[in-house]
């Protein structure tokens, strides 16, 4: 498994130092725990740089983290790689060894593929709008209110003529992810967008429940080049609707045991909106590890349960999405081509434009992206939907 050496790394710790904590309380930090939790190892607690509004979570007591340099510490990062390195050097130049920092953020890097998206333009296509999965931390009705507000009978479902024609509209070098605001099997085309984005060269990414998708589509979809797959499972309070039929359950243990053509597991990453099903966490048991932190959608939901900025970011302060870099090329296309800023934007928002009538590179060059920049990079007249998100940092 891909967690093999941090599981071993963070052993060694335990093993050196008297106390163990996960630096980082955000939603790398709580998905670390619960891998470490899951593999027998127990930690200390959490620290953070500066005072955080919650004191604890999952019982383990939250700490500043410079209250705490004068123990015998071991450390294991639970942060992005873009915060790793500075806190890593902020622990070095207060006596902590590196030989005692494990970086278990880049972990979840990997395992999300999230570096990737800021190397080349992505563009996320949601094949149908209105998704039966309906998760609980999933903002489906802002979404749907939103894009069928003022036209009723507005498109719902994407076309294969009209994905031909969002493929035309964008670059050669645009990865095609499969994803954005609804489940993409519950279009019927939607085998053959994937065998067609393949089939031209794209790099291919799937996010999948397999809600809508039959074992025959399974069976296709293994065939192809796909360059990453996410597999959302169920869980075992239902708050993903996801239908617990045999033929589910079937396809998820044929994508988890299934490989791509360089021998890697063909499913990158498996997550959930809870604890997983007790039969999903059996088939991933000692194969693959279920993420299951959940957050706020930029503030789309409002739920205790969820992780969320315990502030938003000033309106004067410059900042970054640590998500989609800094030109924000993570885009997202709607069935009737109307183009989002980001898969955050659940309530339209930024909407940049329309990819039947333009090609992407003209709908980015067109304004909105342009005033959506100058409001990060702190002109505090522009009201942007970034100082909200959690995947945001001060530049």
């Amino acid at each position: 498994m891909l967690y093999d050496q941090l599981i071993h790394d963070v052993k060694q710790l335990k093993e050196s130092k008297r106390f163990v904590y996960i630096y980082g309380a955000g939603f790398y930090g709580q998905d670390i725990f619960r891998v470490l939790q899951r593999n027998g190892i127990d930690i200390d607690g959490f620290l953070v740089t500066e005072s955080a509004e919650k004191k604890s979570i999952f019982d383990k007591p939250i700490f500043i983290a410079r209250e705490k340099m004068d123990e015998d510490i071991g450390i294991v990062l639970g942060l992005s790689d873009i915060y790793a390195e500075e806190v890593s050097e902020y622990l070095r130049s207060n006596g902590v060894k590196t030989t005692d920092i494990v970086n278990g953020g880049i972990y979840i890097t990997k395992s999300g593929g999230r570096e990737n998206l800021r190397k080349a333009p992505v563009l996320e296509i949601t094949p149908v709008l209105g998704c039966s999965v309906n998760c609980r931390f999933c903002p489906q009705e802002v979404i749907v209110r939103e894009y069928f507000k003022n036209d009723k009978n507005r498109k719902r479902e994407m076309t294969m003529k009209d994905f031909a024609i969002y493929m035309n509209h964008t670059s050669c070098d645009c990865d095609i992810m499969f994803a954005g605001m609804a489940e993409p099997f519950l279009n019927p085309h939607c085998v053959e967008m994937v065998k067609m984005a393949c089939e031209a060269g794209r790099k291919v990414s799937l996010y999948t429940t397999l809600v809508g998708a039959t074992k025959t589509d399974v069976g296709k979809i293994l065939e192809l080049p796909i360059y990453y797959v996410t597999l959302h499972v169920a869980d075992k309070f239902g708050y993903a609707h996801i239908p617990l039929t045999e033929d589910y359950y079937q396809n998820v243990e044929r994508l988890i045991l299934a490989r791509k053509e360089d021998g890697k597991p063909f499913v990158d990453f498996v997550n959930c909106q809870a604890e997983p099903d007790e039969r999903v966490a059996e088939i991933c048991r000692g194969r693959v590890e279920v993420m299951s932190s959940v957050q706020d959608r930029a503030g789309n939901l409002e739920d205790p349960n969820l992780q969320r900025r315990e502030k938003d970011l000033r309106p004067d302060e410059k900042i970054m999405c640590s998500f989609c870099g800094p030109r924000l090329t993570n885009n997202v296309v709607l069935p009737d081509g109307t183009v989002l800023i980001c898969n955050m934007d659940y309530g339209m928002k930024h909407v940049l434009g329309n990819l039947l009538e333009n090609d992407l590179e003209t709908i980015r060059n067109s304004g909105e992206l342009d005033r959506i920049l100058k409001g990060m990079n702190g002109d505090s007249k522009i009201d942007v939907l970034c100082r909200k998100c959690l995947l945001a940092r001060r530049a």
